[in-house]
């Protein structure tokens, strides 16, 4: 089996951190009646973040080293 490349395990990770993030979010403004506005902002723009920079590293990494498909 071919190892998963790392930038998948990245944005898998992410994934899987927004939707245990959104779905505590929602449990908290299901018990305190209140939604935790700068929390939810911080937690996603951050993994939107990540992401962000996961893509600039692998488009300046294919520019800058080539695409080996030729080899």
């Amino acid at each position: 089996m071919k190892e998963e490349k790392m930038l998948k395990k990245v944005v898998k990770g992410v994934l899987f951190y927004w939707i245990i993030f959104v779905s505590i979010s929602w449990v908290t403004f299901w018990v305190k009646g209140s939604v935790p506005d700068t929390l939810i902002q911080i937690g996603l723009g951050g993994g939107a973040f990540e992401l962000l920079c996961s893509t600039i590293i692998e488009v300046a990494h294919k520019k800058f080293e080539g695409d080996n498909t030729n080899e």
